[in-house]
């Protein structure tokens, strides 16, 4: 009798119970191709043919959450697991596990999120990327931006007619070198970025501070970028451009590196996209900052579903990296790889 009770309290519960859960969504991909390294290519002065995750976008595994709290009120999470699917280890060689991880609120004052997440660097870099930061010499971490932060605390607008500005502080946490008397500010990262999406034409614009903690004669990291991109959908194209520039403060002569890129995407068909893209970068030179080392690439991709969820793809990345007092050197990379979204 009183198992019989228990069961219909339970019974009884659940559709409560159910009505109140997180609706969680598993999405992600695997990502691996056969890339093929000319010796300049490879860092190991011998060309090599090697099987390698993450030509496009990489593998990963994400879990997207939501609940709806009422009066407009959403809470939601996300999780985003990355290994390298050719050998099965962590992508990243810290031990990173997610590469993103935070939770927050949304509603119509805007969206809170804290965790570990893409810095507004990030979307405002991307707004003039037509490839979504894949492929070989894209804009991904351009001219060296930090694009994703730890301890992070962000706040984004509502869209205001396709204009949104976001606002972060990333916590540095420094725990060395000790005795540092300004160890706390360490790697504290202020930014701000706004973007622009109406359709056919995109923008963004940002910028992002770094303290240095005068550790190495570096008072603070300013990172500056901006984005322009057009899609043209009657023709199937995309085109877009972007710009930053990274600039360490030392004194009187600050260390700049600066970096510029171009893509292009083209449907030639229902199925297949081909994707262009052009890059150029320039650092000071490690003997002397009057110096540059430069570096241009241009990468060449067809990528063709066979599905809605599979595509296979070829790749090449053409480069020329000039150092002062060096032989050029001309690194080359073609792959032919399989990406399966789920």
């Amino acid at each position: 009798m009183k198992k019989s009770l228990v069961a219909l309290a339970v019974a009884a519960a659940l559709p409560a119970f159910a009505q109140a859960q997180t609706s969680i969504q598993l999405t992600g991909s695997v990502d691996v191709a056969v890339e093929s390294l000319n010796k300049e290519a490879s860092g190991t002065g011998k060309s090599d043919l090697q099987i390698n995750d993450g030509i496009w976008g990489g593998s990963r595994v994400g879990i997207v959450g939501s609940e709806e709290l009422g009066s407009g009120l959403k809470a939601l999470f996300n999780l985003e697991y990355r290994a390298r699917a050719d050998n099965g280890r962590l992508k990243y060689s810290d031990n990173t596990y997610w590469e993103d991880s935070y939770v927050g609120l949304s509603g119509g004052f805007g969206t809170v999120l804290l965790g570990r997440m893409d810095t507004p660097m990030a979307d405002v870099v991307k707004m003039g990327d037509q490839t979504d930061g894949s492929w070989y010499y894209s804009a991904d971490g351009l001219a060296g931006i930090a694009d994703k932060a730890n301890n992070v605390v962000a706040y984004q607008t509502p869209s205001l007619g396709g204009l949104k500005v976001t606002a972060a502080y990333a916590a540095g946490e420094a725990t060395e070198p000790a005795g540092n008397d300004k160890l706390n500010k360490l790697n504290d990262t202020y930014s701000i970025g706004a973007t622009g999406d109406w359709g056919i034409f995109t923008f963004g614009v940002g910028y992002q501070s770094i303290d240095g903690a005068k550790i190495n004669n570096i008072k603070r990291t300013q990172q500056i970028a901006a984005s322009i991109g057009t899609k043209l959908g009657d023709f199937g194209a995309g085109l877009g451009y972007g710009q930053s520039q990274v600039k360490a403060e030392t004194g009187s002569n600050p260390a700049k590196n600066k970096a510029y890129y171009a893509s292009f995407s083209y449907a030639v068909s229902d199925a297949g996209t081909v994707y262009l893209n052009y890059l150029r970068s320039e650092k000071p030179n490690q003997t002397s900052q009057l110096l540059k080392d430069k570096e241009n690439g241009l990468g060449l991709t067809y990528a063709h579903g066979l599905s809605k969820r599979t595509y296979v793809y070829g790749t090449v990345g053409i480069g020329k990296a000039e150092v002062p007092g060096q032989d050029n050197t001309k690194p080359r990379r073609v792959a032919l790889g399989v990406r399966h979204f789920f």
